[in-house]
């Protein structure tokens, strides 16, 4: 049913990437700001980290390809979201939320092809090349469309609560 013939390496990397998806759901759900945000943000990004490192060292093509710059690219999102909400430059909110949610795309995107390497029956139906199948590009669409709304989403309801935050500013007749 499934193919887990996977190095130290590799055994490390899967358990990072379980850590980071479930913290992800409590970075998601929690008020943001909450001590349960930020300290399932500090898990996710801990978590995040050490699966983008050991990505770096996985070599089943024995090249370096197109995983191994998702990783270094994810290092660069993740790092600008987390410097985001520690220097808190103007705009700050947005860019935290669109990269880290970027990062979890990431993430997750990584999560469809490894379930359809190695998951015998999707496998079979993505057929002879996974990298070319109409199945796992629908899959990743799917999986990008949620990230889509979720950044649009979220970016919406911040701008809401920071317009409703303002004082309103009343216009007196001189």
């Amino acid at each position: 049913m499934f193919e887990l013939d996977l190095s130290v390496v590799g055994w490390t990397h899967t358990i990072a990437c379980v850590v980071a998806m479930l913290a992800f759901v409590p970075v998601m759900l929690t008020r943001k700001g909450s001590r349960r945000h930020r300290a399932s943000g500090r898990a996710y990004s801990i978590a995040y980290v050490v699966l983008c490192v050991t990505a770096l060292g996985i070599y089943g093509q024995q090249r370096f390809w197109f995983p191994h710059w998702l990783a270094i690219g994810g290092l660069a999102v993740l790092s600008v979201g987390y410097l985001a909400a520690r220097l808190k430059p103007p705009g700050w909110r947005y860019l935290h939320l669109s990269a880290m949610l970027l990062s979890a795309y990431n993430l997750f995107g990584g999560a469809v092809n490894e379930a359809f390497l190695r998951i015998r029956p999707l496998r079979g139906l993505a057929g002879d090349s996974i990298l070319a199948s109409p199945l796992v590009g629908m899959t990743h669409g799917l999986v990008m469309m949620v990230f889509v709304v979720l950044i649009g989403g979220y970016v919406a309801a911040s701008l809401v609560s920071q317009a409703r935050r303002r004082p309103i500013r009343s216009v007196t007749p001189s």
